[in-house]
């Protein structure tokens, strides 16, 4: 027989539910940026790991069950994800700059072609940099 939920309880598992729900359209909107303000997508970000975390340990508090955490961990994991793609943008801000800045002039078919191989030269002479 499954144990009785209290109210609170699924209060805060709702407002817990809501805040990581308006984080990620956030940072979904975010996303959409053009590259220097595409970086604020970190500071979704890290508040959506940091109430995971929270979260995940207060479950463990109450002694709830590996499915009711299931979901922070799955929010967890999305996040950090997330912020690695954002922070390895950073290490190719560069040629990544340059490649949409290429982009926004090209009218045809041929211009975008050259953006792209001036995008795939730049990248792998990124590599060899590091």
């Amino acid at each position: 027989m499954a144990a009785q939920v209290s109210k609170e309880e699924i209060q805060r598992r709702g407002r817990y539910s809501l805040t990581i729900a308006c984080l990620f359209l956030l940072i979904l909107l975010g996303g959409g940026l053009s590259l220097p303000q595409r970086a604020i997508i970190v500071v979704p970000l890290g508040v959506a790991i940091f109430a995971s975390i929270r979260e995940i340990r207060r479950l463990s508090k109450v002694s709830a069950t590996a499915f009711t955490r299931f979901g922070p961990a799955i929010a967890l994991g999305l996040s950090a994800v997330l912020l690695v793609g954002a922070l390895t943008q950073v290490v190719f801000y560069g040629p990544q700059k340059q490649y949409e800045d290429c982009l926004t002039g090209a009218n045809t078919g041929a211009a975008q072609a050259v953006c792209n191989q001036q995008r795939q030269h730049s990248i792998l002479g990124s590599f060899t940099e590091l």
